[in-house]
């Protein structure tokens, strides 16, 4: 049902044709610094800025849209659960991001000539799925808040690039100021990129089984909240009257 959603709109693949392309200023910098041993930091911020835009862009308006079209009165009607059927849609919207990887290697490859070497493949895929499933569980809690709001935009942006700078996304946690870094730990961005880039460098992942189980458990912890909160959200339009068919 998504995927057929998506393919009629375009605007919803707009974070994977276009976070990519930060690639190409990140990639030069570091290039123009004579810092191509840095490569792989470009390469990981590009894959997981595109999966965290579709997760909490495209994915959080979901319930927004569905309350607008009117689609969410008659899943509600159903015998379905819409927490399910939504915790499907967000995973199959915040999966296609992982196209954003693919994108920035053949960039930095096509561009600038330079080749990022994926040293631990196996390891790489379960990153990739563990990432999947961690910004599926946390774009499910934003979607499922966000589906109160009268406008999504000003939260999504208030919090998209925050969340970006305190998981080490762009620049390494060690960066921050030493107040703010051990709250790094609990966003999933922390525990990805570290791995993204371990698996792009030679030499053995240290912990990667922690760090899987880490950035897996604070995905299924945050779903599960939303899936909470999506209940709350239901009964709160009923007892409001705002669920035409309900």
């Amino acid at each position: 049902m998504q995927l057929a959603l998506t393919r009629h709109n375009i605007e919803d693949l707009l974070p994977v044709l276009v976070i990519p392309l930060l690639t190409l200023p990140s990639m030069a910098i570091l290039l123009h610094s004579g810092r191509a041993d840095l490569a792989p930091l470009a390469l990981s911020a590009s894959l997981l800025m595109t999966i965290g835009q579709m997760g909490f862009f495209v994915a959080g308006e979901v319930v927004s849209m569905d309350r607008r079209q009117q689609l969410l009165d008659i899943i509600v009607a159903s015998p379905a659960s819409y927490a399910v059927i939504l915790l499907g849609r967000v995973g199959v919207l915040t999966a296609l991001g992982i196209l954003g990887f693919a994108e920035g290697w053949l960039i930095a490859w096509g561009v600038f000539g330079v080749h990022v070497p994926i040293v631990h493949g196996g390891l790489l895929a379960a990153t990739l799925l563990a990432t999947v499933i961690a910004s599926t569980g946390t774009a499910l809690l934003f979607t499922a808040l966000l589906g109160l709001a009268g406008t999504t935009r000003t939260f999504q942006h208030a919090v998209n690039g925050p969340f970006y700078l305190l998981g080490g996304v762009l620049v390494p946690v060690n960066f921050l100021p030493v107040w703010l870094q051990p709250f790094a730990p609990l966003t999933f961005f922390y525990w990805a990129a570290g791995l993204v880039r371990d698996t792009l460098r030679p030499g053995p992942v240290e912990d990667a089984a922690l760090r899987l189980g880490a950035t897996v458990g604070l995905g299924l912890a945050t779903g599960l909240i939303g899936m909470l909160v999506i209940g709350r959200m239901l009964s709160r339009l009923r007892s409001d009257g705002t669920l035409s068919l309900t």
